[in-house]
């Protein structure tokens, strides 16, 4: 019986999985998460699917709390541009498109019309691509029965509020947290498992399972256990990133309730809209462009992009 389980590292990561943790096993099983306030972690604005209200729901978190500590915004969709072509653009929407009839599916029909030359744009029947169009949103439960509530939504929120949000959620239901760096991992010598790790404080921590949340220097999955990355620049040359966060022209600045993934010649940019600025970056290789050229074209399509309407 697994009755210790240790959390190395913060983040979201970290406290997802240590609230996961306190949510579902018995309160028998102690669960200690071990980070240190030194070691940054990425806290650049943060885009979601709607899953991500499943988990919090399972949890029991209150939407408006959790939004309002997390300066969240509503997410319908992404939207990408210049991905089929210079100035081409479309949402995948988090919705479904027109509503069945006489038990056929609404695809069916527009394809016959599309056939005939008729029937218009398919995002036309979709309701989060056509609120995500013209800048608004309604909050609705999903109703399959409806038109206009057969969509789903998410949320783009701070990255670093959120895991600050879940921390203080896990630790008022029994999480512990402990302030510390590991210095060293103690291995067992015949399975090569994990079974103890030794703080900066001197404090000797052991446990039946340990959680590797520290990112990319996997410090127990990589580097003690030997379990590689495995190399996908074949198939995803990216290998390179900027994130910068951008203040909103005025306070009458839209929020768009979607996240943009604009494609550039030699990668591809992201702007997460939250309530008080947006999470821009750029993915790139360096293989193609410089990472100062990289960081340039972020300025470049700041400046060129405008926030329309009002919020």
């Amino acid at each position: 019986m697994i009755k210790n389980i240790v959390i190395v590292g913060g983040g979201t990561a970290g406290w997802m999985t240590a609230s996961a943790f306190v949510k579902h096993l018995p309160k028998s099983c102690k669960i200690r998460l071990i980070e240190s306030d030194a070691i940054a972690t990425v806290g650049v604005g943060e885009a979601t699917i709607p899953v991500i209200r499943q988990f919090n729901s399972i949890l029991g978190i209150d939407e408006r709390e959790f939004m309002s500590k997390t300066n969240a915004s509503f997410k319908l969709g992404i939207r990408f541009e210049n991905w089929a072509h210079r100035g081409d653009s479309y949402d995948h929407a988090f919705g479904y498109y027109g509503i069945p009839m006489n038990d056929v599916s609404f695809h069916h029909y527009w394809v016959k019309q599309h056939q005939q030359g008729k029937g218009g744009n398919i995002e036309d029947y979709n309701v989060p691509a056509v609120a995500s169009e013209e800048q608004r949103y309604a909050h609705r439960q999903y109703n399959d029965s409806r038109f206009d509530s057969r969509y789903f939504y998410a949320f783009q929120f701070d990255a670093s509020l959120y895991a600050q949000f879940l921390r203080n959620w896990s630790t008022s239901r029994g999480v512990t947290r402990t302030e510390g760096k590991v210095q060293e991992i103690f291995q067992n010598q015949e399975t090569g498992y994990i079974t103890s790790i030794l703080l900066e404080s001197g404090e000797k921590v052991s446990a039946d399972l340990f959680i590797d949340c520290t990112g990319f220097r996997g410090i127990l999955i990589n580097q003690t256990m030997g379990v590689n990355f495995r190399d996908w620049s074949h198939w995803l040359p990216c290998n390179r990133a900027w994130a910068v966060s951008s203040s909103y022209p005025s306070v009458d600045s839209s929020i768009p309730p979607y996240t943009r993934a604009r494609a550039l010649e030699a990668g591809w940019q992201w702007r997460i809209p939250l309530q008080n600025r947006s999470g821009d970056g750029n993915v790139f290789c360096c293989d193609f462009i410089s990472e100062e050229r990289g960081r340039e074209q972020i300025k470049e399509t700041n400046a060129s992009s405008s926030w329309v309407g009002p919020r």
